[in-house]
């Protein structure tokens, strides 16, 4: 039999998908569905033809998919399943030799990706988590991943993902080395918490344009057409437009009227504002993003509390104001986009100086902006910054970001006093003011907390005016305080 050179695992139509675009890159590829046996005939009658089109192998039985690969064998995992890695990732690696090489599409803790790049790299396997920023998949389309691992596994995929890869304008290949150990699902696992944060942004402007103008879908999907011509132009946007004009096939009421307000999250964002605290890095915008989908949770509790806090009446805006309303919306909103790219950045280059891993940020910038989910005019001007200077402390200190934080800041806070005093609720909007408002303060008001830490437990403060670390004499009541040197 025919040997195949890539094989690609998944349990759906989508790995069907990557696997096509791989097939029709020039590879030849089998498929292993792990979910296939589950389906009704005319759904695996539906993958039969999916997978002939496309000139693929379907493959019934994990042995039998390993069997059918090239020696050294190449290998893509691909999943949103939170337990896929779970159930099949172990299986995989136990089948693989030295030579052999496994690209793991799907998504998972950076930590334990670093720890099997290092068992593995002492087994001869080459294993790659590889962030996946995915859009459309197609032959045409090509895929935006970012590998990690050692480098030598990247170096022995590097001619197919140079074919596989989407190429932007410039013939940049979406396909860059990230860095050591788990740092390709590092980046993605970021990615991910950018996305939350625009989702929940662009919610939040729609939100309010039906709170205080209330137009109907009609209105709503021109408003929406006429921000998405500007400079915050986004796929979020487009697709937002697009289920803006959707009506439920059943009841022919927009789907936007009868969808439930509870919204699931991902493991990886929470894995991404922990990494936040760990690295003592703001990630506000990004957690206030995260902790609107925990409040959509308690459904309950919120149902009941409405009946015992008394609503604010709202005051509409007038409809001769509505375009100058809506365009300060607008600005307010595009700005809080600019604080997530600043946070999401600011995150990575934290861990590549912490963790030694020599990130390329501009490269992972152009790789978010083809055929991905996060593609918008701002990661251009993302790009354009690190192109500008490729070693920015943050985002907000690039000339194009601070003239928008500067010219924008007083919309957004128009916005979040009028949204907070009518009692409507902006906690990714509010968070992007508040980190602007401490990020261009020179002198913080908390000085008196390391003086309270130093009283409760004589940790020290550093003063102003010496340098050094110094102790307070609190047991002295009559005189002032003597203060002195701390052990260095």
């Amino acid at each position: 039999m025919t040997k195949n050179y890539i094989g690609v695992i998944c349990d759906d139509r989508r790995g069907i998908d990557i696997a096509s675009g791989i097939a029709g890159r020039g590879f030849s590829t089998a498929v292993y569905m792990t979910s296939f046996n589950t389906f009704t005939g005319e759904e695996q009658e539906v993958v039969h033809e999916a997978a002939s089109d496309s000139g693929l192998l379907l493959i019934p039985d994990f042995e039998s998919f390993i069997d059918a690969l090239e020696v050294p064998r190449r290998v893509f995992m691909f999943s949103l399943d939170r337990g896929f890695n779970d159930k099949y990732l172990d299986q995989v690696l136990h089948m693989l030799d030295s030579g052999d090489a496994l690209v793991n599409l799907c998504d998972m803790n950076y930590i334990q990706a670093g720890d099997i790049v290092e068992v593995q790299s002492a087994k001869g396997v080459y294993y790659l988590p590889t962030g996946f920023s995915r859009g459309e998949i197609s032959k045409e389309a090509g895929l935006s991943i970012m590998p990690g691992g050692v480098y030598e596994s990247y170096d022995a995929m590097r001619s197919v993902f140079i074919e596989i890869a989407a190429r932007d304008e410039g013939g940049f290949v979406c396909a860059p080395y990230i860095g050591p150990a788990g740092s390709g699902q590092y980046a993605k696992m970021v990615i991910n918490g950018l996305e939350y944060a625009l989702l929940e942004i662009n919610t939040e402007m729609i939100s309010l344009i039906k709170f205080f103008c209330a137009p109907d879908n009609d209105e709503i999907i021109e408003l929406l057409y006429g921000i998405n011509s500007t400079e915050s132009q986004s796929y979020f946007l487009e697709m937002f437009t697009d289920i803006y004009s959707r009506k439920d096939s059943e009841t022919g009421v927009p789907v936007t009227d009868i969808v439930s307000d509870r919204v699931d999250y991902g493991q990886s964002v929470v894995w991404c504002c922990d990494e936040g605290f760990k690295l003592g890095m703001p990630m506000s915008v990004i957690s206030a993003s995260l902790e609107l989908r925990f409040m959509s949770q308690l459904k309950g509790e919120r149902i009941a509390s409405s009946r015992l806090i008394d609503d604010i009446p709202a005051v509409q805006v007038n409809p001769a104001e509505t375009r100058e309303f809506v365009e300060d919306l607008r600005r307010a909103a595009y700005l809080a986009v600019l604080c997530a790219l600043a946070q999401c950045f600011g995150l990575l280059r934290t861990a590549s100086d912490r963790y030694n891993w020599d990130l390329d940020l501009l490269a992972i910038a152009r790789t978010m902006q083809v055929n991905s989910y996060t593609r918008a005019r701002s990661i251009n001007r993302v790009i354009e910054a690190y192109d500008r200077h490729n070693k920015l402390v943050n985002l907000l200190t690039d000339p194009y970001f601070r003239k928008c934080a500067s010219n924008y800041s007083q919309c957004l806070r128009k916005i979040v006093i009028r949204a907070q005093s009518a009692g409507t609720a902006i906690p990714a909007l509010s968070a992007a003011l508040q980190y602007i408002d401490l990020y261009r303060t020179p002198k913080l008001d908390s000085g008196i907390i390391q003086l309270s830490r130093d009283y409760v437990n004589g940790t020290g403060y550093e003063r102003s005016d010496y340098p050094g670390v110094f102790h307070g004499n609190w047991d002295d009541h009559e005189q002032l305080l003597t203060q002195s040197r701390a052990e260095q």
